[in-house]
């Protein structure tokens, strides 16, 4: 479960972090200023669990620091990943709107500090400045083509092209960093990449063999290092 920080946290701080933010970016000061006060820093332990589907959506997010991935059990009890949200980005919107469950669940791939502003508050803030509501419009529309795009994806794409489509966006979006052309490592164990695209590890690591000795990628232990990245991306549209 969520846990409010003890660290001290400043209320400028929290409204330069706004401020950053497409949603907040043009408010005037003095609402900004309101919102960082109202707004609580919240920490998550790595693969915490922040909220489950279901759960009352009381809250907006803004990741200020680490990984949240958006997610689901299949009814074999498998997760399939909506998608992993970055610094700077908002969830937890769709609950918020309409006031019903959680959709989803939420889980902290690293520690991650996060933003959450109250449900009330949100509502409050949209009734002043109703234009600011089309972010969040393009918000959910983002998330919808990319569930579109993972059920076609599922539909047309064979395994190896799914897999390798996977870990150029994890590489993207929580590889290390590296200078363009060398090789950059991922921090999910095979379990996890399996667990996302909702398939087997077996499956995955058959995979994952052939390209290693390929020297595509490098196997270790709870990492997965891309070596070769224009090999993946000629393998996203194969069949």
């Amino acid at each position: 479960m969520e846990k409010s920080s003890s660290m001290p946290e400043t209320v400028l701080r929290r409204r330069e972090m706004l401020a950053n933010t497409p949603l907040f970016a043009s408010v005037q000061t003095d609402l900004l200023d309101e919102l960082a006060a109202k707004a609580k820093m919240v920490k998550v332990d790595a693969r915490e669990t922040l909220f489950s589907k279901g759960d009352p959506g009381d809250r907006l997010y803004l990741v200020a620091k680490g990984l949240i991935r958006i997610g689901v059990l299949s009814a074999d009890g498998r997760e399939v990943t909506y998608g992993l949200i970055k610094p700077g980005q908002l969830f937890g919107e769709i609950a918020v709107l309409d006031g019903k469950e959680r959709s989803a669940d939420a889980t902290a791939m690293e520690a991650t500090e996060l933003i959450a502003l109250e449900r009330k508050d949100v509502h409050t803030f949209l009734h002043r400045h109703p234009a600011q509501a089309l972010h969040l419009i393009e918000v959910l529309c983002e998330r919808i083509r990319r569930a579109d795009n993972q059920l076609e994806d599922m539909v047309f794409l064979s395994l190896p092209s799914r897999l390798a489509k996977h870990l150029l966006m994890l590489v993207q979006t929580m590889g290390t960093k590296a200078k363009p052309g060398t090789p950059s490592a991922i921090k999910l164990s095979q379990q996890e990449i399996a667990d996302h695209l909702g398939i087997s590890r077996e499956s995955v690591n058959k995979v994952l063999s052939k390209w290693e000795q390929a020297g595509i990628v490098t196997l270790g232990r709870g990492q997965i290092t891309l070596n070769k990245t224009a090999a993946l991306e000629g393998l996203t549209s194969l069949e």
